[in-house]
């Protein structure tokens, strides 16, 4: 069904009403009716906008998802467009789907293209007789509007999980270009996510300007208060998660600087070994006639075996005090699926 009614009471049990028999002049104070549109036809938008009194245009979800949010009073019922968002992996393209609202003297009415999350889960959330019925319209609104707002949060939490594990991979011995580009994805769907959010700033503010009148009366205007301070605070934290991002590209190039360090310290210890073998050598193919150089197989297994003996000391004394090898022990960070 495109069409999901929940009549609310605060005297009442909950109901699943057919809209045939509602009369939303006589709802009363104590009495919320939510209509949830998805994808609804021509036919149920009039016979919704014909429920509530209002213009069908009013119920009509914009065909570009680029269209900024806005907030538009109507007089008898005022208009909110929004936009919800989804993000599975930092490297995955994210979602945004708009959510238009129209609410009116006990009732709200939510329209959408395709499925929203959120707005299922509320209604999951509702196993039997609840208090919504006490909420006016427009806490309900400003309720419905938190629960967008944590759709930032969710996806922001999906970014900052797989930036933590690229540092924890990072931090022990794996290093990979994958990992650069699990970053790079992450700052871009950051820039996304703050563009999105910052488009809603009038919506946000204005419904807790003092000239809108439909959320100034002192039961309303606590709700829409709050509901800004969760927006700023999810402007915060998308600013905490691109800091994150930035501090990561920093580690990268730290445990590349690092990398390199140990790979030259490596060759210059390879080279003063090989060095010194030469010179080794060098010394025994002098021209000096020394009874040393007329034992022949015995001499030569001498000197090789002097030699070897000298490599494997050095390296173990390079090994010791980490001129070779890793500086950083035990196991490899894995990055999980």
């Amino acid at each position: 069904m495109a069409i999901n009614a929940h009549l609310y009471s605060a005297d009442a049990p909950d109901q699943t009403p057919d809209l045939a028999t509602i009369a939303v002049d006589s709802l009363t104070a104590r009495q919320l009716l939510w209509i949830d549109l998805n994808s609804p036809t021509a036919e149920e938008r009039e016979q919704v906008a014909k429920l509530v009194a209002c213009d069908q245009e009013l119920l009509q979800v914009a065909e570009t998802s680029r269209l900024r949010p806005s907030l538009a009073n109507y007089g008898d019922c005022f208009r909110i467009t929004a936009k919800a968002v989804s993000l599975e992996r930092a490297d995955a393209q994210l979602g945004s789907d708009l959510v238009t609202l129209v609410a009116g003297t006990n009732y709200v009415v939510t329209v959408h293209e395709a499925n929203i999350a959120f707005l299922d889960e509320l209604r999951d959330r509702e196993k039997g007789e609840s208090t919504i019925g006490l909420l006016s319209a427009e806490s309900f609104v400003a309720s419905l509007l938190d629960w967008l707002l944590d759709t930032y949060f969710q996806s922001l939490e999906v970014l900052v999980r797989d930036v933590d594990r690229v540092e924890v991979a990072i931090l022990g011995k794996q290093m990979s270009a994958k990992y650069l580009q699990v970053l790079v994805s992450a700052r871009k769907r950051i820039a996304d996510i703050r563009r999105l959010l910052k488009s809603h700033r009038d919506v946000f503010y204005g419904l807790a300007r003092p000239d809108f009148v439909a959320t100034e009366s002192p039961d309303k205007k606590p709700h829409f208060e709050a509901l800004n301070r969760h927006y700023e605070r999810a402007q915060d934290e998308l600013e905490h998660a691109r800091d994150l991002v930035i501090g990561s590209f920093e580690l990268i190039s730290t445990r590349a600087a690092q990398r390199t360090n140990e790979t030259m310290r490596a060759l210059t210890f390879v080279t003063v070994l090989m060095g010194t073998l030469a010179l080794i050598a060098g010394i025994m193919g002098m021209n000096f006639q020394l009874k040393f150089f007329e034992t022949g197989l015995t001499g030569f297994l001498t000197v090789s075996g002097s030699m070897l003996l000298f490599s494997a000391v050095s390296i173990w004394i390079a090994y010791k005090r980490a001129w070779i090898g890793s500086t950083v022990h035990g196991e490899p960070a894995k990055m999980e699926p």
